[in-house]
């Protein structure tokens, strides 16, 4: 086990590596009596072969439908019984089951999340009930259109690679999942060698190793762990798509930087700068100054060896064009106009406040360290975090929006009433 590290930011850290391969990372917060527990695990959509699209978010569904030793209410019951909270989520590249509980209830939060993780039975009428329930679900994005743009524009920054696929599926590949592939996949998926157990709040970390080291002990045989990255050739598109909606919906942007790019904390000051809230220049400008939008913002990810920025606007359908011109011209004035160091500060200032408000939460510390742990092995603490922000220049902005929005391919997808 590593030795524990503080700071006045940060609750204490430590990690432990099993036997079997299972990390387990951990931040006491002493102040606190509840704690976030998440079992996470190193796969996602991106790894899934074309004709099982979607077998990850699949699963995570399934494991709620019952294991050898619980019925899908009582997995439910035995966490909300105690007043906490059971949920998952699935990703382009992790998986994660996680509950929200009084840090007494430690052994049960455990014990089910392995359960769930290990022992789902997936029996043949709750596999295709809930096929069923997954087809409904990627009818509601599609009636979403201010979210189904998002998968357009993902689908065309990673054309032709696994990066493109909707974390959903789509209706063909569902229709070819089965029981015998759902177990097939999970022994080569859901392994502890690719398992991070990450908490944050009020815990014992030797505890917890204790119980997951009794707990989560699955063995199988692994496949390869990740897919080759996507290709660096791309080309500028643009894609329109007909839809019911009122608005035209817009998302535009490029790649970006992976999880791992010390580029990527210049790319969080721009993002803030450019679209991260109402004192944005997007804002003020596409909002505030020609009222072409009611919702205007950038935003960005990163992942494991790539990364994306973007813009989104709803928008009039006869000021669409018009918006996409502001929205570049914004994005390009970084380029032609140096920022004041005055901008750049009041930036700065926001996005620490925004970090460090959203990490008052457990369940987000949680979430930090076990990206951390995914993609970097290690901790950081926010003190560092403080000072790759606090290190940004004038000049560093000005390279990084010139690289983005010159030197890149740009991708361009509207959603536009039938």
């Amino acid at each position: 086990m590593s030795k524990p590290i503080a700071n006045a930011f940060d609750g204490v850290y430590r990690k432990t590596i099993l036997d079997n391969g299972v990390r387990i990372v951990t931040e006491d917060m002493p102040g606190m009596r509840s704690l976030a527990l998440g079992m996470w695990f190193d796969t996602g959509s991106r790894d899934e072969p074309e004709e099982f699209s979607g077998i990850s978010h699949f699963l995570e569904h399934m494991n709620f439908k019952g294991t050898e030793r619980r019925s899908a209410a009582a997995i439910a019951r035995q966490i909300e019984g105690r007043g906490g909270h059971l949920n998952a989520f699935t990703s382009k590249e992790t998986t994660c089951f996680f509950a929200r509980i009084i840090d007494d209830q430690l052994p049960v939060a455990v014990d089910v999340l392995a359960d769930i993780a290990q022992h789902s039975k997936y029996a043949d009428d709750e596999v295709n009930r809930e096929r069923g329930v997954i087809l409904e679900e990627l009818k509601n994005v599609e009636d979403t259109p201010d979210e189904w743009v998002f998968d357009h524009f993902i689908e065309q920054l990673f054309n032709g690679h696994s990066m493109a696929r909707p974390v959903l599926g789509i209706r063909q590949s569902l229709l070819n999942i089965t029981r015998a592939t759902l177990v097939s996949y999970r022994s080569q998926r859901y392994t502890t060698s690719r398992a991070v157990v990450a908490a944050a709040g009020r815990i014992d970390h030797q505890r917890l190793a204790r119980l997951v080291e009794h707990r989560l002990n699955s063995s199988a045989n692994e496949v390869a762990v990740r897919l080759a990255p996507p290709p660096v050739k791309a080309q500028n598109r643009r894609r329109e798509v007909k839809t019911n909606t009122q608005q035209t919906h817009i998302c535009w942007g490029c790649r970006a930087y992976d999880y791992k790019d010390k580029r990527k904390w210049i790319l969080l000051v721009l993002n803030t700068l450019l679209g991260g809230g109402m004192s944005s220049r997007l804002f003020q400008s596409i909002r505030e100054k020609y009222g072409l939008a009611y919702s205007v913002y950038s935003f960005m990810e990163t992942y494991f060896d790539t990364g994306v920025f973007g813009v989104y606007a709803g928008t009039e359908p006869k000021q669409a064009e018009r918006a996409l011109q502001l929205i570049q011209s914004e994005a390009r004035d970084l380029v032609r106009q140096p920022i004041s160091q005055r901008e750049l500060n009041f930036n700065k200032d926001q996005l620490k406040g925004s970090l460090l408000i959203g990490l008052e939460s457990p369940t987000s510390r949680m979430h930090r360290l076990a990206k951390m742990e995914l993609y970097t092995g290690r901790w950081i603490s926010l003190d560092e975090v403080k000072a790759l922000i606090d290190a940004v220049t004038i000049e560093d902005i000005r390279r990084t929006a010139k690289e983005l929005f010159e030197e890149r391919p740009l991708f361009t997808v509207m959603l536009l009433p039938n």
